[in-house]
């Protein structure tokens, strides 16, 4: 009888973790580097030199959304926006995405 319940829970447990869906997310910022974080480096041109130095000399790209930095999932994916202002589509897991989705954000200011 213990083995059944026990087996009955797990399978609920199981379908319950497999059945959690991770949060969609939109979401506007810019492409940074895991070394500066949102640091201000000033103009964006400044901004755009340093993260791309970063990337290329091995720091990881990250999402920067106001105060907010998301580490990003799929590295590859989104290296050629270091330093710009982009909008993505992606799925949000703690504070890392795995983007989907990303456009450069030409509208924004900074």
């Amino acid at each position: 009888m213990k083995k059944k319940l026990l087996m009955a829970a797990m399978i609920l447990s199981a379908t319950a973790l497999f059945s959690f869906k991770l949060a969609d997310e939109h979401l506007t910022g810019y492409i940074g580097d895991a070394k500066c974080g949102a640091s201000d480096m000033g103009s964006p041109a400044a901004r755009a030199a340093c993260v791309k130095k970063c990337i290329k000399g091995g720091a990881d790209a990250v999402l920067i959304v106001g105060d907010k930095v998301y580490k990003i999932a799929n590295q590859k994916d989104v290296t050629k926006f270091a330093g710009k202002n982009v909008t993505v589509d992606g799925t949000v897991n703690n504070d890392t995405i795995t983007v989907t989705k990303i456009t450069e954000d030409k509208t924004a200011k900074s």
